[in-house]
């Protein structure tokens, strides 16, 4: 280990009490050697070291002749130095590293696990960690993995609670990219896009394989007890109410199920005579409450016995709130809770549309009579029956449409975009109150107290994140350059066809910032691609404006990935080596 971040301190010879370790300097001798002295420059670990860490609890990391181990505050090895590398780990834990493999240890010296892991990631918030046996070192982009090790799952206090010997392992969880290759699960290993390398949720229930295929997986619990066994299910979801929902493809057929955690017993939901291919859509759900919505030609809702207790229904809706909505036959809709009873004063419209998830006026927009109005949880009208289509409450606004055009009305029916335009773009954020409002095929900027902010159209907009908006001038162009091309990859793949790139056509993945005030806060094209990082960079600097070569460098920096340069060097256009 190399460590190089020395105190000098001059000797000062004077009477006081012993000194604790909190106490002790790292002090460098005229030989460069390296050991600790105390406030008043009394040596008591001698020079001895080539590096060392501060002292931590009593407990300071040393190294010599290329070898870290660990002493005490009174120079005692309590870690023989024999180790390539000690480092923190998780509040008393170090990872301690010989060669290639990993281990743990305790600040007092004491082997937790030994070394002979391939790798070890830093614990979660849910202080759970990835632990891996064997297994070939590589890369992507800039990031190291372990390809075909085995895997298991370690405690902060260096407890293996999943033996490492499965070599897939999926959290259910989605990716970066939002895809969820196991109904739900992020791979650790297999498929290099969807490794990571540590842990994201409390590992309650994980999706294994014993295989290296993205299919035939199993699910197992957060100590490594089996659930169910891999091999036969197509696919798993994450647990849900106690019941695992799974899939069967068999002779051509889809058979659709759920293995009660509790007691074990599996429950076939229903039989589809087709083979699906890729399970994208809703054959049946996951159980909320006491019943789950079954499709095998209509819908019907069973309880976690099996047994029927709804049926014949042309479509579902569900609702964060703990409402079901079904579509009967006779063109109604029944709405009923979690444990089947009727909420009457819901049900009997053409339609139903729910409030958001963090609605707080229990606002429904239903439609009857072929007019949508509004209702509130009691049946009483919040607002008439007098628009030809409407959607449901957004962060307490609802989009209303009267022959052909578009506006927006509160929850108590007050009007705040007037009904005049083609589409409306609702906020995405209840703490946002700014509207897009789209009329001649540009969108023009409302708030909250139908106040038109600005009168410059564009050509496309995204809503507002903090105050911030991605918007396409109608009338911008973009230049033939390094860093408009290098924003049109995803970042760690290889493009050798990238100068061929036609940026023009592409432009409609480009462009720039806005706030609330309608001020442009980054004035250089963007791509979505990059937004989300040209966002955090400016959210760093407080959103301050920035001349045109800040922002070219922040472009630069966020598409490093894209190209592979010197680290030494200045980072510029010339550099970039595609």
């Amino acid at each position: 280990m190399k460590f190089r971040c020395f105190f000098l301190m001059a000797s000062i010879a004077m009477f006081s009490s012993p000194s604790s370790a909190q106490d002790l300097t790292i002090h460098v001798n005229k030989k460069g050697k390296v050991g600790f002295v105390d406030k008043n420059g009394t040596e008591v670990v001698k020079c001895i070291y080539e590096s060392a860490y501060p002292f931590s609890d009593g407990y300071a990391i040393v190294s010599k002749s290329g070898k870290s181990g660990i002493i005490n505050e009174k120079g005692e090895v309590v870690l023989p130095l024999k180790y390539s590398s000690i480092l923190p780990w998780s509040g008393n834990t170090y990872l301690v590293k010989s060669g290639k493999l990993q281990g743990l240890a305790s600040k007092d010296g004491k082997i937790i696990l030994p070394a002979k892991y391939s790798y070890i990631s830093k614990p979660n918030c849910y202080g759970k960690a990835l632990v891996a046996v064997g297994g070939k070192a590589t890369s992507v982009g800039r990031k190291q993995y372990k390809q075909n090790a085995k895997l298991g799952i370690v405690d902060k206090n260096g407890n293996i609670l999943v033996t490492p010997k499965f070599k897939s392992l999926y959290e259910f969880t989605k990716n970066m990219n939002g895809v969820a290759p196991y109904g739900g699960g992020l791979a650790m290993q297999g498929d290099l896009f969807y490794v990571t390398d540590t842990l994201k949720t409390d590992c309650s229930y994980l999706g294994f394989n014993k295989n290296y295929s993205t299919d035939k997986a199993g699910v197992m619990d957060g100590n490594g007890n089996e659930i169910l066994k891999t091999g036969l299910y197509s696919q798993v979801m994450m647990p849900c109410d106690g019941m695992v929902r799974y899939y069967i493809i068999k002779n051509n057929e889809t058979y659709c199920g759920y293995h009660n955690l509790s007691n074990g017993k599996k429950i076939e939901a229903c039989r589809i005579k087709s083979k699906i291919q890729d399970i994208t859509f809703i054959t049946h759900g996951d159980f909320a409450g006491d019943m789950a919505p079954v499709n095998d030609g209509s819908w019907h809702f069973i309880n976690k016995e099996g047994q029927t207790v709804r049926k014949d229904y042309k479509g579902i809706k569900f609702d964060n709130h703990g409402l079901w909505a079904a579509l009967s036959v006779s063109g109604k809709w029944d709405v009923f809770d979690l444990q089947n009873k009727d909420i009457k004063e819901l049900s009997d419209y053409d339609d139903i549309n729910f409030p958001d998830t963090d609605g707080n006026d229990m606002i429904y927009v239903v439609k009857k009579d072929n007019h949508y109005g509004a209702i509130n949880k009691s049946g009483n009208e919040a607002i008439p029956f007098i628009y030809d289509n409407a959607t449901g409450v957004v962060h307490g606004f609802i989009c209303v449409n009267k022959d052909g055009k578009w506006g927006v009305v509160s929850c108590v029916g007050s009007k705040i975009v007037p009904i005049e335009y083609d589409s409306i773009l609702l906020p995405s954020e209840r703490s946002t109150t700014d509207f897009w409002a789209k009329f001649n095929g540009k969108y023009y900027h409302f708030n909250s107290s139908a106040q038109k902010l600005s009168s410059v159209g564009y050509a496309a907009v995204s809503n507002f994140v903090k105050g911030i908006a991605h918007v396409r001038p109608a009338d911008m162009t973009l230049e033939n350059t390094e860093v408009n091309r290098a924003q049109m990859f995803v970042p760690n793949t290889v493009h050798k066809d990238i100068e061929q790139v036609d940026i023009e056509k592409s432009k409609d993945a480009f462009g720039i910032l806005v706030n609330t005030n309608d001020q442009v806060v980054f004035s250089l094209p963007v791509s979505t691609l990059y937004i989300g990082d040209v966002f955090n960079n400016l959210s760093k600097q407080n959103f301050r404006n920035l001349n045109k070569s800040e922002e070219k460098d922040i472009l630069l920096q966020v598409t490093k990935e894209n190209r592979s340069y010197d680290l030494k060097s200045t980072l510029s256009e010339d550099e970039w080596n595609y």
